[in-house]
């Protein structure tokens, strides 16, 4: 067997230049290729997650591929090792996103860019923190759950983060549309998979760490180690973490000793930061001075060193989205904005689609109807948050709080029964129906959702169907009751065996409301 002659990963770019135009695309998914794109090809992620665009090269040369760029790190694509168009490059995975950058010529340099990691948190301060910072002279794209570009006009992804060759991609079109900064949600998945590599990040943002994809990391303390590992990326400038959170609070407690980097510490009281004045200037704190509740947000003061902002009215629900306005409310000061002009911004920011967003029943088909919130929440830690969120306005109510949710298929199936028991402890009326359940059968994800049930607490229905466990909630709610419908957000599919069918919470809540706003 003939060995596989490996080319040097300097020496490939112009090797590519040679052989296309140097206005073709990189990606890494032959669906995405046109005639005289470049195709990389390598495997990512370990176990089920396990990846290999190897298999898909001669689909890519099909689709007129200009160029094949491989790892040969087996003999999977032994047979494309004496095809002119196919270079073998060790450690592509690595490599591809310092190899990506420079053939787009390092738009990343040329662009501020904010990353924000943690379980919860990241598209709620990334979504309002690109409306906070984008001006007509100073245009700010998004790159997240909810899609990539400016505020208002995102286009639809699918990912949370694009892999190394979208992802530059993406950085140079949003370049050449003429962005001068990205915010970007930064997943652990794409941490532990290296692609961001070749970008530098000048702000880092650590919202907290709670369980979620064990099934891909394993253990928490992987789980941690991948978003920690975001603070060790060239170029980085600010550290803006939550203090209320454990593992934020260590986290910090490391940074602060590298004496190049700045940072900045976000937290709901100011005792918080009691134990760590030993660190003096070289941790900047923000908290809130003042804060009351009302029916539809909160009345706030943010402080930072002598500086007090003004009063803001937040329209949001929950401590845990107040602390994500802090959070923004701290960015913006690590970018040279001062106290009055970021709460003047704070004050402007439209919410989130599925980010607690209240849903408005039509009051023509009903003169009175529940109070109806739509949560992306799909974790312990965020279902539990946000049903505690509810709870103040229940009680201003004298209204009871239902819970309508379900569990990923093919997903980490340990933070099933954990969901089963925090929607017993928080919600008085509980509906447990699906959510995407991908591969696997619904009633088995159901029941390992009732296994973290106590019976006999209170009333529990399961409903397989999710368009009938929203309409089941809403017709049997009462008008002073608080229904959350938890997991999918803004999502408009629902996966089930493969295939992806229309499904939107929003629709449905109204369609079961008796029409449309």
């Amino acid at each position: 067997m003939m060995a596989i002659v490996k080319m040097e990963s300097h020496l490939l770019i112009s090797q590519l230049h040679a052989l296309t135009s140097a206005n073709a695309r990189i990606y890494s998914d032959s669906r995405q290729i046109n005639v005289g794109d470049i195709f990389f090809a390598y495997p990512v992620g370990h176990g089920v997650a396990l990846r290999d665009g190897r298999e898909y090269i001669s689909a890519a040369l099909a689709k007129g591929a200009a160029a094949i760029v491989f790892d040969p790190i087996d003999d999977l694509a032994h047979e494309y090792s004496e095809h002119p168009l196919c270079f073998a490059i060790e450690n592509l995975a690595l490599l591809a996103g310092p190899l990506c950058a420079e053939w787009y010529g390092y738009p990343g340099n040329k662009l501020n860019i904010i990353g924000v990691t943690g379980t919860n948190g990241k598209t709620s301060i990334t979504q309002w923190l690109s409306q906070a910072l984008d001006e007509p002279n100073h245009r700010v794209a998004v790159m997240g759950t909810l899609g990539t570009g400016f505020p208002g006009h995102l286009k639809q992804t699918g990912y949370t983060t694009p892999d190394a060759p979208r992802l530059q991609t993406q950085l140079k079109e949003l370049q050449d549309s003429g962005a001068q900064q990205v915010v970007m949600e930064i997943s652990s998945h794409a941490l532990d998979q290296r692609r961001i590599a070749g970008l530098d990040i000048h702000c880092a943002v650590f919202t907290n760490l709670s369980q979620d994809h064990l099934d891909y990391h394993g253990t928490m303390a992987h789980y941690g180690e991948a978003k920690a590992s975001l603070y060790q990326q060239p170029g980085l400038e600010h550290a803006v973490i939550n203090f209320d959170d454990p593992f934020g609070r260590e986290l910090a407690t490391k940074l602060l000793a590298r004496n190049s980097l700045e940072v900045w510490g976000y937290a709901l009281k100011e005792e918080t930061f009691a134990e760590y004045e030993k660190f003096g200037k070289r941790l900047k704190r923000t908290y809130i001075k003042e804060s009351s509740l009302i029916s539809n947000g909160y009345d706030v003061i943010f402080h930072y060193e002598e500086l007090s902002s003004n009063r803001m009215h937040l329209p949001v629900l929950g401590d845990f989205n107040l602390s994500n306005c802090l959070a923004v409310w701290t960015i913006l000061l690590t970018q040279g904005i001062s106290t009055i002009d970021a709460s003047q911004r704070m004050t402007k920011l439209r919410p989130v689609s599925g980010r607690m967003e209240l849903i408005a029943l039509n009051q023509t088909q009903r003169t009175a109807g529940p109070l109806v919130v739509v949560d992306y929440a799909h974790t312990p830690d965020a279902l539990s948050k946000a049903l505690l969120a509810l709870r103040p306005m229940a009680d201003q109510r004298g209204g009871k709080i239902w819970c309508v949710f379900g569990c990923g298929g093919d997903r980490d199936i340990g933070k099933r029964s954990q969901m089963g028991r925090v929607a017993q402890e928080c919600a008085d009326q509980i509906i447990i129906t699906s959510d995407n359940p991908r591969s696997e059968d619904p009633e088995s994800i159901i029941a390992m959702i009732q296994s973290g049930m106590l019976e006999g607490q209170q009333q529990v229905q399961t409903i397989f169907d999710r368009a009938a466990a929203i309409m089941a909630a809403v017709r049997h709610a009462d008008i002073k009751d608080i229904i959350l419908v938890a997991g999918k957000g803004h999502e408009s599919t629902q996966e089930i065996k493969g295939k992806k069918f229309d499904f939107s919470d929003q629709a449905h809540i109204l369609l079961a409301a008796g029409g449309s706003v």
